[in-house]
């Protein structure tokens, strides 16, 4: 396992702040930008080399690098899609979308999950100040009225969480690479780095206990468990071009969670699915008009 990691110096941080890029019709391919910040993160991050191609690098290492060039970026959009099915005196099937536009330094980003008795609906919009989180909910409480990442958001004053507050309740923030915790200590095992028509992929098998130890805070919140959920299964596939420009990140997952159910008390679920993660570099892609129609008036800086 050590040769995954050669060579690894421990970095860590993310940040935002280079030049924009966009994608072209090969792939994801782009120029190096100016300027690389890395201040703290969870998961390992490192500025991408100026010679050489991903072949000359430790799985952990491109990790790091791709981090780090989306973290240099002025602007950026991600969508997600995760599907898992519940098994327990039901079957439930849960669908979660979500978004993230980052520009100028502006952090937004939503969560749409769509379920059943046993895995509740919920809806959240974020926006990351300097040290605190603005959580908006949707227009309606009703969750037929939603839309996925048209959801129409409400103009009521937002939940107000200090970073302590946010990561107890969500986990991660939204200005990490991942909501999964990516390192030395949290990679069990990496596959053979593989290469087709200029876009590389990388598969990663994380730790089942340490690499989700924040994400299942938001479990909590978003699902209403009784617990954290076990995980027994998460293994995480990252494609990126040579120059470390992530095009997208696929999940697997298997875990147990438990919701306390009124009566039954606390009914154990066992949980199948995974989520696909696309970036793009469009800057007509972002939209970060929520901070100026609503958040700005709630922040700090505003009092």
């Amino acid at each position: 396992m050590k040769a995954v990691f050669k060579n690894i110096i421990k970095y860590t941080a993310l940040a935002a702040l280079g030049t924009a890029l966009a994608l072209v019709a090969a792939g994801c391919s782009s120029e190096p930008p100016k300027k690389y910040i890395l201040p703290a993160s969870k998961s390992v991050i490192l500025e991408p080399p100026q010679s050489g191609s991903p072949e000359d690098y430790s799985a952990l290492e491109n990790v790091g690098f791709v981090a780090g060039k989306l973290a240099s970026r002025e602007y950026y959009h991600v969508e997600s899609e995760s599907n898992v099915t519940a098994k327990a005196v039901i079957t439930v099937e849960q669908n979660v979308v979500g978004s993230k536009d980052y520009s100028g330094g502006i952090l937004i980003s939503e969560t749409i999950s769509m379920g059943g008795s046993l895995a509740p609906s919920k809806a959240l919009q974020r926006y990351f100040a300097e040290d605190e989180v603005l959580v908006r909910a949707p227009a309606s409480d009703k969750s037929q009225d939603w839309n996925g990442l048209n959801t129409e958001w409400s103009d009521d004053a937002p939940e107000i969480l200090n970073d302590s507050e946010y990561e107890a309740a969500y986990g991660l923030p939204s200005s990490e690479f991942s909501d999964f915790v990516i390192n030395a200590e949290t990679v069990l095992s990496a596959g053979e780095l593989q290469e087709k028509d200029g876009i590389y992929s990388l598969t990663l098998t994380l730790d089942p206990d340490s690499a989700p130890a924040y994400y299942v805070n938001q479990m909590v919140t978003m699902g209403g468990l009784a617990e954290p959920p076990a995980f027994s299964k998460l293994v995480m596939t990252i494609e990126f071009d040579s120059s470390w420009t992530v095009c997208s990140v696929r999940t697997e997952e298997e875990y147990t969670s438990k919701k306390k159910v009124p009566v039954l008390g606390n009914i154990e679920a066992s949980c199948a699915g995974g989520s696909t993660i696309t970036y793009s570099y469009d800057k007509a892609d972002v939209d970060i008009s929520a901070y100026e129609e609503y958040f700005q008036n709630y922040e700090k800086s505003a009092e």
